[in-house]
This record gives C-alpha cells, sequence and structure tokens, in this order.
C-alpha cells in the first residue's frame, strides 16, 4: 500500500529559500493545508503521523458500496 500523504519541498521566490509541505495524493487540494516548514524533520513526522491515521471515515464511506457486492 502506497503512503497517501508526502513531503514535497519548494522553493521560495523572494530568497530562495527551501520549504516543504504535506501533500494529499488522493483528494489534493492546497499543498499548505497541513502547513509549511522550513525543517525538512518537522514535515516528515507530520506526514508520518497523517499516513499513520489510516483512511478517513469518508474515504470508507465512498468504498462501502463497491465492498457490498
Amino acid at each position: 500500500m502506497h503512503a497517501r500523504f508526502r513531503v514535497i519541498e519548494t522553493t521560495t521566490l523572494d530568497d530562495g529559500g527551501k520549504r516543504y509541505r504535506v501533500v494529499d495524493l488522493v483528494e489534493g487540494g492546497s499543498a499548505s493545508k497541513h502547513g509549511v516548514f522550513k525543517i525538512r524533520t518537522e514535515a516528515d513526522a507530520v506526514c508520518s503521523a497523517l499516513n499513520a491515521e489510516g483512511p478517513k471515515s469518508a474515504d470508507i464511506n465512498r468504498a462501502a458500496p463497491a465492498a457490498s457486492l
């Protein structure tokens, strides 16, 4: 099973500094939703915690009709 969340590295245009964001590969949306981090290990910790939570209830509800067949 692949991880749902992943850390991406971005570069700011102002000063060329690196920032790290956690993105949701399933639902998409804003890459800043889970925070913007200057330190990669902080972003990795948030990403790991989100992946450990497992699927959200909305994901389970979407899968329920197919599973009942």
